[in-house]
């Protein structure tokens, strides 16, 4: 495969049953025709011009004119091009469309191809009075898209991507959807470069620009709503978009004029157009620059290779069983907030908690004295030295005035580990996390923690310097989805236990198909599947 699957988000199921992924396409002259029901000529024409992205953003799509009058219900058959296939199909119901012209939206068609497109008309009975077939021709792929290879028996339905293309002499994203052949029917050709974080909701599409604006599109790629982050203060919205149950949208952005980045979560009605809340991450997450290699020391307002995002916030879920939130640090872990910002829970290696920073300038003293930034192996502390013994604090401070209950202490949030048994595992080299446990083993540099319909917790463990290792990459390390049980504490609400229950180890050659040090994915589908997709591959499967 060309280029570089930035991450997985949905699946989007339009047909039932499951298809063999070995049949081959057929050519347009081994398709048998079907016979066009005759009709009234006489009576006045029901179609008008057929028009190819309309919108101007989605290549392979095309509207037909619709005559209205009399007519209840629509249905569009695009028809495959391998004969076992069934047609990919579409009804739309336009008994209340008060206009004269109705446009019938037409999508899933297939690039470089004479494609036959059948509409019926029904009316209020539901008769067919009207019936035509149309061929649409379309262009070819851009040349540096993906071929894309499947393999297995894949549920039926199309499965939407967004990828980075290369050669990047205009680094651009696309949208990009994928039918159970591994087939490319449907993209964008947005005026943006960036198309980036995307999210599929009730059949619309949520994504940015990468920088101040929310869109919202139907799949025909007409905008169908607008917002701007920077009407209240923040800007480059990135790596996630959470739309909750009451219609708010979460969104990981940076505030405008900050020094900082990567490092806050937004709430926003998009109804009213208003900001209903703000998080800003410096108050939860620690700086953990000194525990790897690849991160260089803060600086903030230095954003020259991240070293202005020190917790580089990659995704945000909402609970709404307690409305809390579940943010992920690519850095140093996974946190559940409550909806007003109080920490919960931290999964992070135990190390986490502590820093020789004699000093106070919540700065390891051992990176501080013997920084390069030419240089990577200084740009860690002596973290296994006799002097980590400091409490280690969020970037912002010890937050005296939120937990006035005890002394902040990450010690207090840190979930302890169990084996399969359900037992404590005490091994101090595990709980730090420079070792593993045959039953559990620490998620390191994460994205994409979501909440299963079990109440656990599925995330994809990158793996980037698992252990605190050096160099953070190597053939030893690889990338996986992971299922945690998480039991919070049951005497005060803040920590808890966490038992690995699951795990799917990606398994490629080579080693960067599988291994993804960066982006990644994992999602739980409606028919209990779960779709792992690393930065490079991605895969679906049942699990056991």
């Amino acid at each position: 495969m060309r280029g570089f699957l930035v991450f997985v988000s949905f699946m989007f199921v339009f047909l039932g049953g499951c298809s063999n992924s070995t049949q081959k396409p057929v050519s347009d002259s081994d398709v048998e025709r079907d016979d066009i029901e005759s009709f009234d000529s006489d009576q006045d024409p029901v179609f008008g011009e057929i028009v190819q992205n309309p919108s101007g953003n989605v290549p392979l799509s095309a509207e037909i004119e619709l005559f209205t009058d009399g007519i209840s219900e629509v249905e569009v058959e695009v028809h495959d091009i391998i004969e076992e296939v069934s047609s990919f199909l579409r009804k739309y119901e336009i008994g209340s469309f008060d206009q004269e012209i109705f446009h019938i939206p037409v999508v899933g068609l297939f690039p470089d191809h004479k494609n036959r497109v059948t509409v019926k008309v029904f009316d209020d009975e539901g008769k067919i009075i009207e019936k035509n077939e149309f061929e649409i021709e379309t262009d070819k792929l851009p040349y540096d898209f993906p071929e894309v290879t499947v393999s297995g028996d894949i549920e039926s339905g199309w499965t939407i991507v967004n990828y980075l293309r290369t050669p990047r002499s205009r680094p651009e994203m696309n949208a990009m959807a994928v039918d159970e052949f591994g087939r490319i029917r449907w993209f964008t050709d947005m005026p943006y470069p960036a198309v980036f974080p995307i999210r599929l909701h009730n059949g619309y599409i949520y994504l940015s620009d990468g920088a101040d604006i929310l869109y919202k599109y139907d799949f025909m790629g007409f905008e169908k709503g607008k917002w701007d982050v920077s009407e209240f203060g923040f800007t480059e919205i990135h790596h996630d978009i959470f739309i909750k149950n009451d219609g708010n949208i979460l969104l990981a952005v940076s505030k405008i004029d900050d020094g900082w980045s990567y490092d806050r979560i937004i709430e926003i009605d998009p109804e009213k157009n208003t900001l209903r809340g703000t998080w800003d991450l410096k108050t939860i997450f620690p700086d953990v620059c000194d525990l790897y290699h690849d991160i260089p020391m803060t600086e903030a307002g230095n954003p020259q290779n991240g070293a202005n995002a020190p917790i580089h916030n990659n995704a945000v879920w909402h609970d709404p069983s307690d409305d809390s939130l579940i943010i992920a640090s690519q850095r140093s872990g996974v946190a559940k907030l409550t909806h007003s910002g109080y920490l919960k829970w931290f999964l992070a290696p135990h190390i986490t908690a502590y820093i020789d920073d004699a000093d106070g300038d919540g700065m390891s003293d051992s990176l501080a004295d013997g920084y390069d930034p030419d240089d990577h192996s200084t740009m860690i502390g002596d973290f296994k030295g006799e002097n980590y013994t400091e409490d280690r604090m969020p970037i912002a401070g010890k937050p005296h005035e939120v937990y006035s209950s005890f002394d902040f202490r990450y010690q207090e949030f840190l979930l302890d580990p169990l084996d399969r048994e359900g037992n404590l595992i005490e091994d101090e080299e595990i709980l730090m996390g420079f070792a593993n446990h045959k039953d559990f083993v620490w998620p390191f540099r994460v994205h994409s923690p979501v909440i299963l319909e079990n109440g656990n917790m599925m995330l994809f463990d990158n793996g980037l310097a698992r252990n605190f290792s050096f160099p953070p990459i190597s053939s030893e390390h690889y990338s996986r989805a992971v299922e945690f049980k998480i039991i919070s504490d049951e005497s005060d609400g803040y920590g808890g236990t966490v038992e690995q229950v699951w795990e799917y180890v990606v398994e490629e050659s080579p080693l960067w198909y599988g291994f993804s040090p960066v982006v990644s994915n994992v999602e739980e589908l409606e028919n209990g599947n779960r779709l792992v997709v690393s930065g490079s591959l991605g895969s679906s499967f049942i699990p056991d």
